[in-house]
């Protein structure tokens, strides 16, 4: 079954043609009325009151009882971020990547820009992993390397739940860590912001950099699950000392995805590799059927992804006091691609960036054992989102089926497990390496090896 992730539909426009005249002011205009501001928060409770697959997943929320404590908040919120900014909030109770309100500007609120810098989490620091190229940033020697304490004298951590997570859940602490921490830094274009940092031998200092994601080039600098997603190439390929074919699949959301990967695995001369290696660490996801179609031309045999249930609410069920019950769909199945396709050495590098789709990609490789999983817990977070408008804009997208292997194992706010489990070190960004890809080298080289190791530990 197609599945769409919640990224990829916030960069399309929901069609409002079904909607009534009347519905369709209160969704479009915003008044700034009492009625209005109500209309929009009984949306979203109402839609994930009927549609959220995983209220088992918060046993802690009264969902009903806890729209009653927003109704005021809604009423006092005096302008339109505001009014949103509640929303959010009680959106964000759910604790689920692919449920959310979005607000009328989306991704970036005008006016708002990010300092050059990429944050990354790393042996549980807040590790500086990437910088822009700017006076500011040479000036106060900033590099890959240096953690960071305190954000605007506040403890990172802080700063983070209480500036974003707050108002933005993506369903696990990993993937809050990685897709969270992209608008950490973000606030009026050209204001500052501080951070302490220390140093690897110990010592601390203050850093003050400006919100303007402009190099000296003028080109804005960007964290890499956005590059992924939006700008980089589709697919990215090299040879690794002439004989490990390296692969890097940027996202699902383009349908030239598939195209491009059947380009390059029928430009590779299969008899002369030992392996290949997926790089999918920072893919958000984009089209799963995308992703199955990649997956078909990775296998000789039949394999089988994942498989979904989802609410089925009957009234007359609900008057006999008989349980919400579940419908259930079968394990999606992959046929071998006609054409060329690859059944040797393979080696697929995950983190929590690896995402929704991303994730949907993993499943049926795992699950059937055609690859090894190295790296970092995914992102843990996949499903098909409902959309409604909501007054002044904005949306409220709501996960509507819980997904998982297809013996049932759930993956979903968890994440899916490597294999090989290999997490990046502060010392890896100082020098410059990649552990994580070094593994999968190593594991491509013995591949024997590693494979009877990890069937092994599974059985």
């Amino acid at each position: 079954m197609k599945k769409v992730s919640l990224i990829f539909c916030l960069l399309v426009l929901t069609a409002t043609s079904s909607l009534s005249p009347q519905t369709e002011n209160i969704n479009k205009k915003w008044t700034g009325s009492v009625e209005q501001k109500l209309w929009g928060l009984m949306t979203v409770w109402s839609e994930a009151k009927f549609n959220f697959p995983y209220f088992d997943r918060i046993p802690n929320i009264n969902w009903d009882s806890t729209v009653q404590t927003y109704i005021p908040r809604v009423i006092n919120a005096d302008n339109l971020d505001a009014y949103y900014e509640v929303l959010m909030e009680f959106a964000a109770l759910l604790k689920d990547g692919h449920t959310a309100v979005v607000p009328p500007w989306m991704f970036v609120k005008p006016g708002y820009d990010v300092p050059p810098v990429e944050l990354q989490v790393v042996e549980d620091k807040f590790i500086i992993a990437r910088i822009g190229d700017t006076e500011e940033i040479r000036v106060q020697k900033i590099i890959p390397g240096l953690e960071v304490l305190e954000i605007n004298n506040v403890p990172v951590r802080n700063y983070l739940n209480e500036n974003f997570l707050r108002f933005n859940s993506f369903g696990t602490p990993q993937a809050n860590e990685t897709i969270g921490l992209i608008g950490i830094l973000s606030g009026l274009k050209d204001s500052k912001i501080s951070l302490k940092v220390k140093e690897q031998n110990g010592i601390e200092r203050i850093l003050f950099l400006t919100r303007n994601s402009s190099d000296k080039n003028g080109i804005p600098f960007l964290w890499r699950s956005i590059l992924w997603f939006m700008f980089d190439p589709l697919i990215e390929t090299r040879m690794i000392n002439s004989d490990i074919c390296y692969i890097r699949i940027s996202n699902f959301g383009n349908e030239k995805v598939v195209e491009e990967f059947f380009r390059v695995l029928d430009n590779q001369d299969i008899s002369k590799i030992k392996g290949i290696i997926l790089d999918v660490r920072y893919n958000l996801g984009g089209n799963s059927t995308n992703a199955y179609n990649v997956v078909s031309s990775l296998t000789n045999e039949t394999l089988k992804a994942g498989k979904w249930k989802s609410l089925s609410y009957v009234p007359a069920y609900r008057s006999w006091g008989r349980p919400t019950s579940w419908i259930e769909g079968e394990p999606s199945i992959i046929e071998p691609r006609i054409g060329k396709t690859y059944a040797g050495s393979l080696v697929v590098l995950t983190g929590p960036g690896t995402f929704s789709a991303a994730e949907d990609f993993l499943v049926p490789l795992k699950y059937s054992r055609r690859a090894l999983l190295v790296g970092e817990k995914t992102g843990g977070s996949t499903g098909n989102p409902i959309v409604v408008q909501l007054p002044g804009g904005g949306m409220f997208k709501v996960v509507s089926k819980r997904d998982m292997f297809p013996d049932g194992l759930e993956f979903v706010g968890i994440g899916i497990l490597p294999d090989v489990e290999i997490h990046p070190t502060q010392q890896d960004l100082l020098d410059g390496t990649d552990s994580v890809l070094e593994k999968g080298i190593d594991i491509i080289r013995n591949w024997d090896l590693y494979q009877k190791s990890v069937h092994e530990k599974i059985e």
